[in-house]
């Protein structure tokens, strides 16, 4: 009987892991919604996760297109790592003077979009969500392996006091 309570706690934290891998993906998109990253909605598209079991541990894999983390930063052309934090271009005067701060199309002529002529801001979609339901997950597993571990140890009692009965 504590065998089936074990595999029935190891099943519930399976299906635990899973539902919250999609639900990451779900969380992630509806943020991309919120902040309005939907130009093409090809970000929005790229998200998959899969999920792979292995008694206890699980290997979980989340993936989306590299470019929804220069969004989620604030960052993009232009922007380099050996500036020094020194970006030109974010300066008002510069932003005036190379007519950065009207808004002007991109892209080629038959298509592409405008630009608000604003600098990029931060739309943090992707970080806070991330370790807020990573720590939820660490909770919940935690949980779940006391009870197992319960489960073990009643396993190990009713063992032993079989044993004594005989």
């Amino acid at each position: 009987m504590a065998e089936l309570n074990r595999q029935e706690i190891e099943r519930q934290q399976q299906l635990w892991v899973d539902n919250w891998a999609k639900m990451m993906v779900q969380i992630w998109q509806d943020k991309l919604q919120f902040w309005n990253i939907r130009r093409t909605g090809t970000l929005m598209g790229s998200f998959t996760e899969s999920v792979a079991h292995d008694g206890l541990s699980a290997n979980i894999v989340m993936r989306f297109l590299a470019y929804g983390i220069y969004q989620a930063h604030g960052v993009g052309y232009g922007y380099g790592k050996d500036n020094g934090g020194d970006l030109e271009f974010l300066s008002p005067s510069y932003r005036h003077e190379h007519r950065l701060d009207i808004p002007r199309k991109v892209g080629p002529a038959w298509g592409g979009y405008y630009t608000s002529g604003e600098p990029r801001e931060r739309r943090d979609w992707f970080s806070k969500k991330l370790f807020a339901s990573l720590m939820r997950m660490k909770e919940t597993m935690a949980h779940m392996v006391g009870e197992e571990a319960a489960a073990v140890i009643c396993e190990a009692l009713e063992d032993a006091g079989k044993a004594i009965v005989k």
